[in-house]
């Protein structure tokens, strides 16, 4: 594939599909929490895909990331890649892009942004995250969050998130219902939004009780983690 632009060590290589079916790849850097994909090909991902990434996102949920750089070079050209702000339906997120399109430098959590699988906590699930958490990990930036009086990231002001069980549910829909015909149906039932809602929570208290940093306490990190054996059965 190629080398990370961020740590330069070699990007592992993901075999995709596309909505038109034409494969693609993408590099992963699990160090570095850093997906790279030729041209624009992230956002025809077929939904197999997006899932796909998203167990590789949880791959070693909670261990911190390598500090970014400022600035990177395109890995396919060398030319700098332009930090860009882009729009999918309403939600905003980030990424760096090649400038003659040879491809795309983006973050898990933006990543996850893109496809809607991250929603702001609602105000039960903040207090109680409030009351039993406290402090949590910033899941752009790694810095600290103390929920007693900050709602967002006191250094990268990121706001705080939770995956959002709506949108995964959502995909494991999709995954299902663009299966061939005659193809082997999964064994095991599709997850509804309340029961990945209620297993996320879960993990983020659990590791809340076990120590004061436990998994860097990345809300994002744990909550991928957590439905990760889930989503395996179904796949």
């Amino acid at each position: 594939m190629v080398d990370c632009p961020n740590c330069e060590n070699p990007m592992a290589t993901l075999a995709l599909a596309t909505t038109l079916g034409v494969p693609v790849q993408a590099g992963q850097c699990a160090d570095c929490t850093l997906l790279w994909f030729d041209g624009g090909s992230s956002v025809r991902l077929a939904p197999a895909s997006v899932l796909q990434i998203f167990q590789a996102i949880g791959t070693g949920a909670g261990t911190p990331g390598a500090a970014l750089r400022d600035h990177y070079a395109c890995p396919r050209c060398g030319g700098a890649l332009a930090f860009t702000h882009d729009l999918q339906r309403a939600t905003r997120f980030a990424y760096w892009r090649c400038a003659v399109d040879r491809g795309q430098l983006i973050g898990y959590t933006q990543f996850l942004l893109e496809k809607n699988f991250i929603r702001p906590p609602s105000a039960d699930d903040l207090a109680t995250l409030r009351r039993e958490v406290r402090e949590i990990a910033c899941s752009q930036c790694g810095a600290p969050i103390d929920l007693q009086k900050d709602s967002m990231c006191p250094f990268c002001h990121a706001p705080i998130a939770l995956v959002d069980p709506e949108g995964v549910a959502a995909a494991i829909r999709d995954l299902r219902a663009g299966r061939p015909a005659g193809s082997a149906a999964p064994t095991a039932a599709a997850p509804s939004a309340a029961a990945l809602h209620d297993l996320q929570l879960g993990a983020i208290l659990d590791a809340g009780r076990a120590g004061p940093r436990s998994g860097g306490r990345d809300l994002i990190a744990i909550g991928v983690g957590a439905m990760l054996g889930m989503l395996t059965d179904l796949l």
